[in-house]
């Protein structure tokens, strides 16, 4: 697809190996994006090597801190608020304000808008 479509053949003679990274298994049904992301996680830290193995807790509590933890890394990367439009987080609007449907939540009574074309 890369040299079909981009011209590009930089991957395009590399024999994959395939390959298998024992892991510990989610004991619930709801913790499997918590696994998914750690397991990313551990594979850029690792990188350019690449894991044998990936221990996870699995308690709720070990869960729980990991949900925790991602929540803070993710609002430690984002931007403050203040920097975007409380109406739709965009910086600039590509068309004049007349140009919107605007709805005011009933909770927040912040205002918000849609496009109109």
């Amino acid at each position: 697809m890369c040299r079909n479509r981009l011209g590009k053949e930089d991957w395009v003679n590399i024999k994959w190996q395939p390959g298998t990274i024992t892991h510990t298994y989610q004991k619930d049904s709801t913790s499997c994006g918590v696994f998914v992301m750690e397991m990313a996680k551990m594979t850029v830290m690792e990188f350019p090597n690449i894991p044998n193995n990936f221990h996870i807790g699995s308690s709720k509590r070990c869960i729980g801190n990991l949900r925790q933890d991602m929540a803070e890394e993710i609002l430690k990367g984002s931007d403050s608020r203040n920097m975007f439009y409380s109406f739709c987080g965009n910086g600039d609007l590509l068309h004049p304000v007349i140009a919107a449907l605007w709805i005011q939540c009933e909770t927040c009574e912040r205002w918000f808008h849609t496009e109109m074309h």
